[in-house]
């Protein structure tokens, strides 16, 4: 990756949401919505009166602030980790996970501001997701790129971990707006206009990078990063039209999955290096 990529994908992150929306609506059978409607959404929330918070805060400002520069340098620092070099350091792919907490920890203290028990909810939800997914996050990336062999399992690992981190199905779902099930969504429910689109577009600088590694390590398995990239991008609607939204209680099963697939993947490259 080039810095004029990393340009192009802040550029085209809400085209990328765009055709996930549109794909995963038509697959259910309607007609779905344009493939730029997240820019016109972002241009309406720009065009508001901002909200974040409490009023007389300014936790939510600066808080959005970190949750999208740390969204921005994610972007920024993955042509340096995944670069030509096939693997990358232990301290590299530590720091880019932190990177990633980071950026959450802003939201969920920016979610605590409001004071709103809706909002409080789903931190705590959030939280608990978050702590059982790092651990297939930063074991698939230690393991990525050794093997064929490997980069598949961890390659599967870490796309699991996209429906985590982008609040997919079957862990959450971005169309319902019933506070009781909404994640992601209802630790921002406090907020509107340029900061809720602040919000809206660090998330999907976040699915999109997310969306690189799983195609950079996908790639490790010797099939082209862009045809990864293409096949993680189809694979997310085709999970969310054919999988029901599981129970609460039963996410960490998915969880589970991503990190015994990953285990799996840091146990292959290890016996190669013993080998």
């Amino acid at each position: 990756m080039t810095l004029l990529q990393v340009l192009a994908i802040l550029l085209s992150a809400p085209l990328v949401q765009g055709v996930l929306a549109s794909m995963r609506a038509r697959l259910s059978g309607r007609p779905g919505p344009s493939l730029l409607q997240p820019y016109r959404d972002l241009a309406k929330l720009l065009r508001k009166e901002p909200r974040a918070g409490r009023a007389g805060s300014s936790i939510g400002f600066v808080a959005v602030g970190i949750a999208l520069g740390t969204a921005v340098t994610i972007l920024m620092v993955l042509p340096h980790i995944i670069g030509d070099s096939v693997r990358t350091t232990a301290l590299d792919v530590v720091a880019l996970v932190l990177f990633f907490a980071l950026g959450r920890a802003a939201m969920v203290i920016a979610a605590l501001d409001t004071d709103s028990s809706f909002s409080a909810m789903a931190v705590g939800r959030e939280i608990a997701f978050a702590a059982i997914v790092e651990a297939p996050f930063l074991l698939a990336l230690l393991a990525a790129r050794s093997t064929p062999s490997s980069a598949l399992l961890a390659g599967s690992a870490l796309f699991i971990v996209l429906l985590f981190e982008s609040a997919r199905v079957p862990v959450d779902n971005q169309e319902t707006h019933y506070e009781l099930t909404m994640i992601h969504e209802g630790m921002l429910l406090e907020y509107a206009g340029p900061v809720f689109a602040a919000w809206q577009y660090g998330a999907q600088l976040r699915q999109v990078a997310m969306l690189v590694l799983v195609a950079f390590v996908l790639a490790g398995s010797g099939l082209p990063m862009a045809l990864c990239f293409v096949a993680a991008v189809v694979a997310i609607p085709f999970v969310e039209a054919f999988q029901a939204k599981m129970r609460l209680f039963d996410v960490p099963q998915l969880a589970t999955a991503a990190t015994l697939l990953a285990v799996a993947a840091l146990g292959i490259d290890i016996i190669g290096g013993v080998r």
